[in-house]
């Protein structure tokens, strides 16, 4: 893909988030139908086919993982949590089956999942060859505190939920969906994000601390973020978030997906410079777009050819020993006629100096050399810059 047309992901995941939605609901009630026939799953009696309100499930306290309650060896099914508080709670090599998370929190000591799973790939219905449905869960208004370990989070949405201090370590988040939220302090090592996006989510603190490497593909999206404190020091955290993600692309060989992270970076980046280096990056975007909008390249040409255009009208232009000039002295013998025949002569001089390939009828007085001189500089380094933006955007 060349550029990531953000509007149109944004409209087709909003189609993808009510779709499995409503997968979800249809697949959820098949097994509330069929809950006495689970093949290989044994229902948690205390969680399963139950609304749980207002629990506390847990520890109290703030205490390390090895003090945590542990529930081990769970297949806790179509089970609905509503306004629960997870504290100082360990799931160790269970199952969570089209459960849905409502107003909960995971509080004090956090929660952490190991080799969990919050998926099942549904295929009762016949025929069953090739043909899987994927029932994930759903968190909803949640302010979740967790470590993921060597789990499987794939296909679960994440709704209007505050996401921090969470670990994701060797986990298959693929095709995960986190929407209306906010990730801060957001930690991943080695994970599955194929497919994985975020949609309209605040992200402050996000890093991949991988010791091999997290899988990206092309369905991978990442929302733009919208800024909220608009200072430096969100201005700071925001672009190394992008940097974070676009060096992950690059490192899953997606070097389009890259360079769409890399400007979104580098446009967050300039607002939290000094002058000087403000003022250089200014350029930079002006000229190429960092290097990821050729496109820009003959923009900034064309202002540049029209802008010498008309200081070669205010320094002079000598047509065969005629000069045309315009300057106050002269003011009272301008027309639109004249103007335009003379403006086209400083044009086709101005494009020849621009492109180095000399002049034709005009050429600039004694005084408009030094101008000529600094155009033929300024399409030097432009034609360069542009030739090698082009050129890195045709090998990716």
């Amino acid at each position: 893909m060349a550029y990531i047309n953000f509007k149109e992901e944004k409209f087709k995941g909003k189609i993808q988030i009510e779709e499995r939605k409503k997968n979800n609901k249809i697949l959820y009630q098949s097994i509330l139908k069929n809950k006495d026939n689970l093949n290989g799953i044994y229902p948690n009696l205390k969680y399963s086919f139950k609304k749980i309100i207002d629990k506390n499930i847990g520890k109290n306290g703030v205490l390390s993982e090895e003090d945590f309650k542990e529930i081990s060896n769970e297949d806790i099914v179509c089970s609905k949590f509503i306004d629960c508080t997870f504290k100082n709670i360990k799931f160790k090599d269970c199952k969570f089956i089209g459960c849905v998370f409502e107003n909960c929190k995971f509080a004090e000591g956090g929660v952490s999942f190991e080799n969990c799973i919050f998926i099942k790939e549904y295929s009762e219905k016949l025929p069953s060859l090739n043909r899987k449905d994927n029932l994930g869960c759903s968190f909803y208004n949640c302010n979740i505190y967790a470590r993921f370990l060597n789990s499987d989070i794939s296909y679960t949405i994440f709704e209007n939920c505050k996401l921090q201090n969470i670990s994701i370590e060797q986990t298959n988040a693929s095709n995960c969906i986190i929407i209306n939220s906010e990730l801060d302090k957001f930690e991943i090592i080695d994970c599955d994000f194929r497919g994985f996006k975020t949609f309209n989510t605040y992200m402050i603190d996000f890093a991949f601390e991988d010791k091999f490497l997290t899988k990206f593909d092309e369905k991978t999206f990442f929302d733009k973020i919208s800024l909220k404190k608009k200072d430096k020091e969100e201005y700071e955290g925001m672009y190394t978030v992008y940097e974070n993600i676009a060096n992950k692309y690059k490192d899953n060989n997606l070097n389009s997906n890259f360079g769409e992270y890399y400007y979104l970076c580098k446009c967050i980046e300039r607002k939290s410079l000094k002058l000087l280096p403000k003022l250089g990056s200014y350029l930079y975007w002006i000229i190429c777009g960092y290097g990821e909008r050729p496109f820009f390249c003959v923009f900034s040409a064309l202002a540049i050819i029209i802008i010498f255009s008309f200081l070669y009208l205010i320094t002079g232009i000598d047509i065969n020993g005629s000069v045309i000039s315009y300057n106050f002295s002269n003011i009272h013998t301008w027309n639109i006629a004249k103007f335009i025949k003379d403006f086209n002569e400083a044009l086709n001089l101005s494009v020849g100096m621009f492109a180095g390939v000399g002049i034709d009828n005009g050429k600039p007085t004694e005084i408009g050399y030094m101008v000529t001189n600094l155009e033929m500089l300024i399409g030097v380094v432009l034609i360069g810059v542009g030739v090698g933006t082009i050129a890195r955007k045709v090998i990716r």
